[in-house]
C-alpha cells in the first residue's frame, strides 16, 4: 500500500511544536496553554500487552506537545493490562472517578446497555469526519452498524485487519530440534505429536500456554469460533450462541464442540503439555517464549507476517501457522471499539482526539512506539527496530502490541523485516473473509442484565480451569451448566432467541 497516495487526501504531517507540556491532573477538564488558549483535558485508558513502565510522563508529555498544538486537547494518559483493564475502567465508571475514552475489549453491548457510553452520530459529524471516511474508505460505509443500537452509534472501531483466523505460534527452532517442520502442522490434530516430541527433547520447556492470564485464555473459544462458526450474537458470556446458520440460540458451554474442545485441553493437561498453573499464572505466553520456558501458544492474527512481530518482541525465532479460519460475526467489529464515557464532561474533546488518533501518524506511532532515538529508530518510512543493545522489555516504553487494538493500522510503523504489503493483504480479506448471516445483528441487553452479570460470574469462575485443562470436564462441567441455569442463562437465551427472530424477520428472513 502506498500510503502517502492513499491517505493523502485525509491527512496532514505533523510537526512538534511549543514547549513539552507535562501531565495533566486529573481533577480539572481544562486548562490553559502557555499562549493562554484554553485546552480541553481528558483521561485516555488504554490496554497494553508489553511491560508496562511505571513512569509514563515522557511518553504523556510526547503525546501532549501533538494533541495540544493541533486540537486543543491535554490528555492523561493511562495503560493498564489486559487482565486489569476492564476492571479499572468499570471502577472509574461507576464510582465517578474521569474516564473519558476507552476500549470494549469485547464489552460493547455491556457498556451500551448499561448507559455507560454517550451516542456519538452529532460529534462525530462535526469532529470525526476525517475518522468516519478513513473508516468507510478502508471498510465500506456500513461498517459503522455495528456499533450501532437503536440507531445511534456508540463505537468507533478499530481500523485495522479484522479477520484473525487462528495461528499457531511456536518457536521455530525448537520446532526444527523437536524433527518436524511447518508443512506437519495443518490442524490442531497435529499438535499434540510435535508437543511430546518438543517436551521430550526440553524437558523444561513449556509446550504450550495461554496467550493472555487472569483469566487464561488458551485460544480455545476462538479456535472453535472458526472451526464450527460459531456466532456469540455480540456478547461474551457464551449462553447464547448460534453455531452454523440454523437460526437456533444454543448454550454454547452444551454444545459438543465445546464438550470435545475441553476434553482436549484436558489431555494435554494430563501429558504435561501446559504448566500445573496454566488457569491461574500471571505470566503470559510472550513472556514465557522470550524467556525460552515456553514453545507454543494459539492466537488470532490477521496477515502473514505476524511471525516476524513476535521475533521482535520476544527476541526469539518465532513463526506461525494458520490452523483454522476466521468467521465474522458482528462482534468481530465491535469487540475493539472506542468509545466516549456518557459521564465525560468534554465529549467533544474527546471526540477531536479520537479523530486525530486514527489520522495523525505521529500521535499514533508515539503511543505504539515511544520516543524515537530512545526506544525505537527508524529504518525506513514504514519500519522501525528497538535501539542497538535494547529490546521490549528494556526499553523505557513500549506498546507495539497494541497495534491491534488502537487507531488506524495503515498509519501504524512496522517492526523491521516486516513487509509492508501486509496491510494489503488485511484488508483483502477483511473483504473476503466468509461472514455470519447474523453478521450486523446488535444484543440487547437491557431487559436481562442482572442475568448476564449473574452468568459473567459463573463463566469466570469455571471458564479459566476448562480451556486450561486443569479442571476435569467430566466433573465440572454438568456443575458449570447447573450454575450457569441458576444463575439465569435460559433466560438469556431466550431473550436472544426472539431479537433474533425478529432481526432476523427485518432483513426479509
Amino acid at each position: 500500500m502506498n500510503r502517502k497516495k492513499g491517505m493523502a487526501a485525509l491527512l496532514m504531517s505533523v510537526t512538534l511544536g511549543g514547549a513539552v507540556l507535562t501531565a495533566c491532573s486529573n481533577s480539572n477538564t481544562t486548562s490553559s496553554s502557555e499562549e493562554g488558549g484554553k485546552v480541553e483535558e481528558i483521561v485516555f485508558a488504554m490496554p497494553s500487552f508489553n511491560r508496562i513502565p511505571d513512569d509514563l510522563s515522557k511518553v504523556t508529555d510526547a503525546i501532549n506537545a501533538i494533541t495540544t498544538g493541533k486540537i486543543g486537547v491535554k490528555v492523561d494518559f493511562r495503560i493498564y493490562g489486559p487482565a486489569d483493564y476492564a476492571q479499572k475502567v468499570n471502577l472509574a465508571l461507576q464510582s465517578g472517578e474521569k474516564m473519558d475514552v476507552f476500549t470494549t475489549l469485547g464489552q460493547f453491548s455491556n457498556y451500551v446497555s448499561k448507559s455507560q457510553v454517550a451516542p456519538l452520530d452529532d460529534l462525530l459529524a462535526e469532529y470525526g469526519k476525517e475518522m468516519t471516511a478513513l473508516l468507510e474508505k478502508d471498510f465500506g460505509a456500513d461498517m459503522l452498524k455495528a456499533t450501532t443500537i437503536g440507531g445511534r452509534i456508540y463505537g468507533i472501531p478499530v481500523n485495522k485487519g479484522m479477520s484473525l483466523p487462528i495461528n499457531f505460534v511456536y518457536n521455530a527452532d525448537m520446532l526444527q530440534a523437536a524433527g518436524f517442520t511447518a508443512d506437519d502442522v495443518e490442524s490442531v490434530e497435529d499438535l499434540p505429536a510435535i508437543f511430546e516430541a518438543v517436551k521430550s527433547a526440553n524437558p523444561d520447556v513449556v509446550p504450550f500456554g495461554p496467550i493472555n492470564v487472569n483469566p487464561s485464555d488458551t485460544g480455545l473459544i476462538n479456535l472453535l469460533k472458526g472451526t464450527y462458526k460459531v456466532d456469540m450474537l455480540t456478547d461474551t458470556t457464551g449462553v447464547g450462541v448460534v453455531v452454523g446458520n440454523d437460526g437456533k440460540v444454543v448454550n454454547l458451554y452444551e454444545t459438543d464442540a465445546f464438550k470435545n474442545g475441553v476434553q482436549m485441553m484436558r489431555d494435554w493437561y494430563d501429558k504435561g503439555y501446559l504448566q500445573k498453573d496454566a488457569a491461574t499464572t500471571t505470566i503470559t505466553s510472550s513472556e514465557m517464549v522470550s524467556s525460552g520456558r515456553e514453545f507454543s501458544f494459539l492466537g488470532g492474527y490477521g496477515g502473514l507476517e505476524v511471525g516476524k512481530t513476535i521475533s521482535a518482541q520476544t527476541g526469539k525465532n518465532v513463526e506461525t501457522k494458520r490452523i483454522a479460519p476466521f468467521y465474522f460475526d458482528t462482534s468481530a467489529v465491535n469487540s475493539v471499539s472506542w468509545m466516549v464515557s456518557s459521564t465525560s464532561k468534554v465529549p467533544e474533546a474527546s471526540v477531536k482526539f479520537l479523530n486525530l488518533l486514527y489520522t495523525d501518524e505521529q500521535l499514533i506511532n508515539t503511543i505504539l512506539y515511544g520516543i524515537e532515538g530512545e526506544d525505537y529508530v527508524k529504518v525506513d518510512e514504514h519500519h522501525v527496530k528497538f535501539p542497538d543493545g535494547k529490546d521490549a522489555n528494556t526499553v523505557s516504553y513500549t506498546a507495539m502490541l497494541s497495534t491491534g487494538i488502537v487507531g488506524s493500522e495503515s498509519l501504524q510503523y512496522q517492526f523491521e523485516g516486516i513487509n509492508w504489503s501486509d496491510i494489503e493483504v488485511k484488508l483483502k480479506e477483511n473483504k473476503e473473509t466468509e461472514r455470519s448471516p447474523y453478521f450486523g445483528f446488535i444484543f440487547d441487553q437491557s431487559d436481562v442484565k442482572t442475568q448476564i452479570s449473574a452468568v459473567n460470574n459463573v463463566v469466570n469462575q469455571y471458564l479459566p480451569g476448562l480451556v486450561t485443562g486443569s479442571l476435569d470436564p467430566e466433573t465440572t462441567l454438568p456443575k458449570f451448566v447447573k450454575a450457569l441455569n441458576d444463575a439465569g442463562a435460559a433466560d438469556v437465551i431466550k431473550s436472544k432467541q426472539e431479537q433474533l427472530d425478529q432481526w432476523l424477520a427485518a432483513q426479509g428472513n
